[in-house]
């Protein structure tokens, strides 16, 4: 009987010994001596006479701890992955009663389990703001596994589609060379028309890149529309579906898509720009019997093209220049025609007469973009190698312009300029 009492006695002090563990858990808990309270929550845990709702307690308070060893520099080192340990802790105590959980959540006003997924948000953004981009990549992949552990519990209003984490996820995926991940992500956010910010045109242009360089015509499409019904003054997209139909080589397609896309945003400077050099390359031809059928009408497209993407970017002396060659190309035609005048009659006098006139003229607007291209280089010092030839050019056709012009001062100070370009520029 006597011996029967002892272990009965043993039982009970047993009993409260780990009884007492669970509530000095809560002390250190309260106390935040969290290396502490790891220690004693892991007793706890390891406790079999606990009751089932006092164990799905414990397991909270272990994913509590956890979260915050995480949290504090001093102890996130006492375990690896201390949050994915926090995690599975509130999922077994959810197993176990979950309305002990969500008592003690309440009691908590969530911050645990919603620290979860900011903390880690967190730890993503500086690992991808110290550019360790393949770590930051991994972090917010898991941020997005809390996130999602939150919203299916209804623990927090994170959205269905949390737009900026998906979108540096897919950054750090660019940034880790990582392209495959990258594409999955932006492709999330293209398919949800995803566009509140000025940098996220990212996303559609990143894509459209993308299905450009792997010749897939109808991503690449639909991409560059979506892309465009957000941002419609981006002046990249349309490029690179004017590239892909420039390959297939149908110029009426090519020629219509560029209308297109001048009509929806006029000021894009690059579409203006290349429109005007498509026709360029078509209607300034070496040979004269070459000459297109229509080069009168596609001599004023030329130039209203180019004065037009002139007006976007007044610094740009690429387009000026073009402008200038342009006109020089219609004059060395002109002149061609003239010179093929040899007869005497009053009729071919008139003429060649009326082609001097028309070469003038054209000389005299040849001058103007030509001037500004001089006066811009002239005056700027050292140049580059490709401002340096442009510099050279427009010397180089100014002699022309002056030579035709009869003008000897003008046409030998062009000639000067010319010859001393590399030794004054």
């Amino acid at each position: 009987m006597k011996q029967v009492l002892v272990i009965t006695l043993l039982g009970f002090f047993s009993f409260q010994g780990n009884a007492q563990t669970l509530k000095k858990t809560k002390e250190l808990v309260i106390a935040k001596t969290w290396d502490k309270a790891k220690e004693s929550i892991d007793l706890t845990i390891a406790n079999p006479k606990l009751k089932k709702e006092e164990m799905a307690e414990a397991f909270y308070l272990k994913g509590k701890i956890y979260v915050n060893l995480a949290a504090t520099p001093a102890f996130k080192s006492l375990v690896a992955n201390p949050r994915a340990i926090a995690l599975e802790a509130f999922q077994k105590g959810l197993e176990l009663d979950k309305n002990i959980v969500n008592i003690q959540l309440t009691l908590d006003q969530y911050q645990p389990v919603i620290a979860l997924y900011t903390n880690n948000f967190d730890d993503a953004a500086a690992y991808y703001n110290k550019e360790n981009y393949a770590d930051a990549f991994t972090e917010f992949k898991t941020t997005a596994i809390y996130g999602d552990f939150l919203s299916v519990q209804g623990w927090a209003s994170i959205p269905k589609l949390d737009t900026t984490l998906i979108y540096y996820t897919a950054l750090s995926a660019i940034n880790s060379k990582n392209t495959d991940e990258a594409i999955k992500y932006f492709a999330k956010l293209a398919d949800a028309k995803v566009g509140r910010m000025p940098e996220q045109v990212t996303i559609y242009r990143y894509l459209a890149k993308y299905y450009s360089d792997k010749k897939d015509e109808a991503n690449l499409i639909k991409t560059v529309e979506a892309g465009l019904d957000l941002y419609p003054k981006d002046d990249y997209l349309p490029l690179l579906e004017l590239d892909m139909i420039r390959e297939k080589g149908d110029k009426i397609a090519l020629y219509k898509k560029f209308e297109q896309f001048i009509q929806a945003n006029p000021s894009n400077f690059d579409v203006l720009f290349e429109y005007g050099n498509e026709l360029f390359t078509e209607t300034h031809v070496s040979e004269f019997k070459n000459k297109p059928s229509n080069y009168n009408e596609n001599c004023l497209k030329i130039e209203k093209l180019y004065t037009q993407a002139a007006s976007v970017k007044s610094d740009n002396f690429d387009v000026v220049l073009s402008l200038g060659k342009h006109f020089y190309n219609q004059a060395v035609l002109i002149e061609d025609e003239a010179s093929r005048i040899r007869g005497t009659k009053p009729e071919d006098i008139k003429r060649k007469a009326e082609f001097n006139l028309k070469l003038v003229d054209i000389i005299d607007k040849a001058i103007v973009p030509l001037d500004k291209v001089f006066n811009n280089y002239d005056k700027a010092g050292k140049l580059k190698t490709h401002d340096k030839s442009n510099f050279k050019s427009a010397c180089n056709l100014l002699i022309f312009c002056y030579t035709v012009k009869k003008d000897k001062v003008k046409q030998d100070f062009f000639q000067k300029a010319y010859d001393s370009v590399d030794t004054t520029h």
